[in-house]
């Protein structure tokens, strides 16, 4: 009965310990805590795994002489990225330069649901607590959910930790994965299934964005929504194209800054740059973060002009053109 009650004693702090302070874990190179502990940045990277896969950060540190960071593991999740900006901002008393945000189409018609468990290990109990809200209105909280969300999802990393640490911070420059990815060929990509007629736009992703724009303008904070390149038959497709229109429109709606995939030199029809159709290859990735850190030189340029026409007119809009990936 004692050794019971002792196990049962264990696991209640160690799933309190996770709700409450896995936060505060420094685990290196994938979270709010470590982005936090690095200090001022010129660019931050908020979005999902297409990020991950898609920005090469050692090309990005070169180019910003370490001043970057990328947070991406919200899930494909809209209302997630929301959360996790109001945590960096309530947390961080640090400076961000720009904060780059995901514009992926296909994250507008996303449910509101833990599509990656790793988005709650680095939130705090207000964080935790504000997602799970978001997916108690959405209907997503029935009680196995409850105890994935709450008492198993991170307790695998709270366990293995002084072992898997190392090995995440290696992954985070590898595009989230073990090794240098290739390319599976032409021939698979042309032949992989996909099929995203079905999909329909939820109005909590939608209004995910209009909180993120007004969170940043609350706190005077510089932002872009960026579009990675996709395989052109995903990139094409009727439905991506389709919602694609519908988060430009919120955007511009909103009078809110984005580059688009076009606005990027990428040839989307080369199979040697993807590993499937939203994530590229190492080669891709590549690619794309040169003329990525491109791009983002010119929106960071235009931001300190405008920044100085308004200083000097004391009037006048932050950014002078929507899309900032013309060339």
């Amino acid at each position: 009965m004692i050794t019971l009650v002792a196990a049962l004693i264990i696991i209640a702090s160690a799933v309190a310990f996770k709700n409450v302070y896995s936060c505060e874990m420094p685990i290196r190179n994938r979270g709010i805590r470590d982005a936090i502990n690095t200090g001022d940045l010129d660019v931050l990277f908020i979005g999902s795994s297409t990020f991950r896969a898609n920005v090469d950060m050692p090309m990005m540190d070169e180019a910003y002489d370490g001043r970057v960071y990328d947070i991406s593991y919200g899930g494909n999740q809209l209302v997630a990225t929301a959360i996790q900006y109001d945590e960096i901002r309530r947390r961080s008393p640090n400076d961000y330069g720009l904060i780059v945000f995901e514009l992926g189409p296909m994250m507008i018609t996303q449910e509101v649901a833990l599509s990656d468990s790793r988005v709650i290990w680095d939130l705090t109990w207000e964080g935790k607590k504000a997602l799970w809200q978001s997916m108690y209105e959405a209907g997503n909280t029935d009680f196995p959910m409850f105890y994935e969300y709450f008492v198993t999802s991170g307790m695998d990393d709270l366990i293995t930790f002084p072992v898997t640490e190392p090995f995440y911070g290696t992954r985070y420059y590898k595009g989230a994965k073990n090794e240098e990815t290739p390319s599976p060929g032409r021939e698979w990509l042309e032949g992989e299934d996909f099929d995203i007629s079905d999909k329909e736009s939820v109005p909590a992703q939608a209004d995910a964005i209009k909180d993120i724009v007004d969170e940043c303008r609350r706190d005077g904070q510089d932002f872009i929504f960026v579009e990675s390149p996709c395989y052109y038959r995903l990139q094409d497709d009727p439905t991506f194209q389709k919602y694609k229109a519908e988060f430009v429109d919120i955007l511009d709606g909103l009078d809110a800054p984005y580059i688009l995939a076009s606005d990027v030199e990428f040839d989307t029809h080369d199979a040697a740059l993807f590993q499937d159709m939203n994530h590229m290859s190492a080669e891709g990735r590549r690619a794309y973060t040169k003329e990525l850190i491109r791009v983002l030189g010119n929106v960071k340029q235009d931001m300190k002009t405008a920044d100085r026409h308004k200083e000097s007119a004391a009037s006048g809009p932050t950014y002078d053109k929507k899309r900032r990936g013309e060339k």
